[in-house]
């Protein structure tokens, strides 16, 4: 079970982005305080009130009384209004930082590190997670500086009164704000149970909802449906256990405020009774014992509420410690690449995606010149797309090393590099918006006459001028409203646009049809010009005029050379090729 220590001190860390909002905060502290003071001079001047009531004094004493406390409530309304704006600001604030900084941590972790996540796990982080830090940030925390200010001045005021009921009101504002503490290693087992359990159904509805044509492809619906209810009913038994254990601290809390009341005013009517204090000092005793319960109650509940932003605090921590696997030296080369078309070589690759598991690329050495265009064959899994993801950075290898331009691409900055490399994917991701800035991701600043110009050159331009709004058109998800050769046709004017000296080509004609594939691998041969090429290539019809071919087999370099040269070797590569003619022609 995690322990009582490490969860406080994720509270503490969690405190530390309040310094993300600290005016905001201060606002909200002092608005807070103004409230409260309403409230205890409401309590004051109606306890004089009533005081004078015993003391059969005229109603003309008692109306500035009443006219004082009518004031005070009024402007309670009044700052009551401000603290809600404050709350709102303070929430948007923080919650915005936060979301920020994790989402930032996850872009420099990369693919490397999503690879071996469940994408709806994360959402539910990223989202619904960080949305429970709410209520102990923007409001607990606030909430018990105001209450630690307010009973100083509340108990200094009593114990002018009376110092031994003082102390009994003043012992129980502590044990108020310490209890819920000591609950901590009972709930805290429960509470990250049921985050667990939560993130896991969100991330089954996600793999649903994304695999919704399989599962009516296969009628695997009422299956799915099945382990989704069996996941749903896991999520509502943690939820009542969670919601029984938090109840207990609320019990706690509910008693000692109850107990604190009638231990107080009993002990003050005893002291009255023996002449100690006055019946007016009673009074005061009474009014300001409910307004110290108050604050208490309010304490509590937002307790209560921000106990589930515990467990997702260590998920959030989980993230943001993690070590970097790709990092980059202090003073990175910046430069480099904007000399000449740059050489790629590859010396004594060897890479595994985990330990104690075969090696997806075994001592491979390559050599590719300046402008020249390499393709890269080989059936599947031989480690053609591995490649990809050791250029671009997402994966650093187990040894060898990969230098471009003559530069080893670790002494690269991240950023630089990849702004060096235009790709274009086997499956084109498409995110929801206009079809002009998906393109435009590529150069965000890039004006429209740019983004026409790339996609004439990618052979899009004339299907995206047939669609109701142009390049303005709004796509779906993932584009799911196009053709995987449109989809395609886009990509290539994303690495048209971006212009980068190091073209990469991943399976690109691979999943379109055959006038498709025509249309973009006319465009492709546009783009290839002038630029360092790699071709990664399951049709090796559309290889045959690379400058050189490499072939890959169960992760090892086995040939490489022309078309012309590896056919008449007569091994691996003729054996595609010759694979590939026989399933054409039957």
């Amino acid at each position: 079970m995690p322990s009582y220590r490490y969860h406080l001190g994720a509270y503490g860390r969690l405190v530390r982005y309040i310094g993300a909002i600290k005016t905001e905060v201060a606002l909200k502290v002092i608005n807070s305080l103004g409230v409260n003071a309403t409230y205890t001079a409401q309590a004051v001047l109606m306890a004089r009130a009533v005081s004078l009531v015993f003391s059969r004094s005229p109603l003309s004493a008692l109306i500035p009384y009443i006219l004082g406390a009518l004031g005070a409530v009024a402007l309670r309304g009044v700052l009551s209004r401000s603290f809600e704006i404050y709350t709102k600001i303070m929430a948007a604030k923080v919650k915005t930082k936060i979301r920020f900084l994790v989402f930032d941590k996850i872009l420099r972790l990369g693919p490397g590190y999503m690879h071996h996540q469940r994408s709806g796990r994360i959402q539910s982080m990223v989202l619904d997670g960080i949305e429970s830090l709410e209520p102990f940030l923007v409001n607990y925390v606030p909430h018990i500086i105001s209450i630690a200010i307010t009973g100083i001045a509340i108990g200094a005021y009593l114990f002018h009164l009376d110092w031994l009921t003082s102390l009994v009101v003043i012992i129980a504002m502590i044990l108020c704000v310490g209890v819920p503490y000591l609950t901590v290693p009972l709930v805290s087992r429960g509470i990250v149970s049921y985050w667990r359990s939560y993130a896991s159904l969100s991330a089954q509805y996600v793999d649903s909802l994304q695999g919704m044509n399989t599962l009516k492809a296969f009628n695997a619906g009422e299956k799915k449906g099945t382990e989704l209810a069996a996941d749903a009913l896991d999520f509502y038994q943690k939820q009542i256990r969670n919601t029984a254990l938090s109840l207990i601290d609320s019990g706690l809390m509910t008693l000692l405020m109850g107990v604190a009341s009638c231990i107080t005013a009993a002990l003050a009517a005893y002291r009255t009774d023996l002449g100690l204090i006055t019946t007016g000092s009673v009074a005061v005793f009474l009014f300001l014992g409910i307004e110290c319960a108050r604050p208490m109650a309010d304490l509590n509940m937002y307790w209560h509420t921000s106990f589930l932003g515990l467990s997702v605090a260590e998920g959030l921590f989980e993230i943001i410690d993690r070590e970097l696997s790709i990092t980059e030296k202090e003073e990175p080369d910046t430069l480099s690449l904007d000399r000449q078309l740059p050489e790629v070589n590859l010396h004594g690759i060897t890479f595994a995606y985990r330990t104690n598991v075969k090696n997806a690329l075994q001592r491979v050495d390559m050599a590719i010149g300046a402008g020249r265009t390499a393709a890269i064959v080989g059936p599947s899994g031989s480690g053609k797309s591995t490649l990809v993801n050791l250029l671009l950075r997402f994966y650093d290898p187990g040894a060898g090393e990969i230098r471009i331009g003559g530069v080893d691409i670790r002494d690269y900055s991240l950023d630089y590099l990849q702004s060096k490399i235009a790709v274009v994917f086997q499956e084109t991701y498409l995110f929801s918006g206009t079809i002009g800035d998906n393109i435009r991701m590529a150069r965000p600043e890039a004006d429209d006459e740019a983004v026409v110009r790339a996609s004439k050159a990618a052979n899009a331009h004339e299907f995206i001028m047939a669609l109701p709004q142009g390049y303005q058109t709004v796509i779906s998800e993932r584009g799911a409203t196009l053709s995987g050769g449109e989809r395609q046709r886009i990509a290539i004017a994303r690495a048209v646009l971006k212009d980068a000296p190091l073209l990469i080509l991943d399976e690109a004609t691979s999943s379109v049809d055959a006038r498709s594939e025509a249309l973009i691998q006319d465009a492709l041969e546009g783009i290839m010009k002038n630029r360092t090429t790699i071709v990664i290539a399951h049709r090796l019809s559309t290889v045959k005029n690379a400058d050189k071919i490499f072939v890959l087999d169960e992760g090892r370099l086995v040939e490489e050379g022309t078309h012309e040269q590896l056919l008449v070797r007569n091994d691996v590569y003729a054996r595609l090729v010759n694979a590939q003619r026989q399933a054409t022609q039957s």
